[in-house]
């Protein structure tokens, strides 16, 4: 079965990247408009929190210390939207290495690419990691309670519901949202790019983000404690 999902999501990939280009560039039709970054002049602060990632280590807040972190919720056993979307991230993280952009010397900052799981009765460890693979060796999948995700998704508006499958009794899908989110080295909503996206225009703009953000973030005296809302 397992087996057979992957093959689904190769099938899926393949007809999507042709419809799209279909649509992109056929004779008679318009180029199509992909949606600009909407940036959070006020960022918006994630409360403390511990996931666990697809190696079985922590992932919580200073997780993104240092780091502006690409953030996309999903599940492994989705049909078309995250497949999708985990190869648009593929293609902005090559985009960026291709160029130079992920030296961490060069902009004082690193990047990373985080999947979380909304459907953390079926996403274990061992899912993830077998799931994220197939997608980009650098990337990081987490997961962990419905409350913990359930925490971080609300303050970024992130929803997803869960809706009955056809299958079998049990079976289930989850329609959540698509957009990618982009968090500061502080561990705050800083951007999101919502769908349709286009990876070159969405790397293009993350640039210029980091360029105007980072040294608010990372070369001022402002300290990764921020994060620690309500803390000690």
């Amino acid at each position: 079965m397992k087996v057979n999902r992957f093959v689904l999501i190769g099938i899926l990939l393949v007809s999507g990247i042709l419809i799209g280009r279909d649509l992109i560039s056929s004779p008679g039709t318009e180029k199509r408009d992909f949606p600009p970054a909407k940036i959070y002049e006020i960022p918006v602060p994630l409360p403390d929190f511990t996931l666990t990632d697809q190696d079985g280590e922590d992932f919580n807040q200073w997780s993104f210390n240092r780091k502006w972190t690409f953030m996309f919720f999903g599940y492994t056993f989705c049909p078309d939207v995250c497949p999708i979307g985990l190869v648009d991230l593929n293609d902005v993280y090559n985009s960026l290495v291709e160029k130079g952009d992920l030296v961490e010397e060069d902009f004082g900052v690193d990047t990373q690419v985080v999947f979380v799981s909304v459907d953390p009765e079926r996403d274990t460890v061992d899912e993830l990691k077998e799931y994220i693979g197939h997608f980009n060796k650098d990337f990081i999948g987490i997961t962990g309670s419905p409350e913990m995700i359930d925490a971080i998704a609300r303050p970024m508006g992130v929803a997803y519901r869960r809706v009955p499958g056809v299958d079998a009794d049990g079976d289930y899908f989850i329609d959540h949202s698509a957009s990618f989110l982009l968090i500061d080295p502080l561990g705050r909503l800083r951007a999101s790019f919502s769908p349709p996206h286009d990876p070159k225009q969405v790397a293009e703009e993350f640039r210029e983000i980091r360029d105007e953000y980072t040294e608010e973030c990372c070369l001022t005296n402002v300290t990764f404690e921020y994060i620690q809302l309500g803390g000690k």
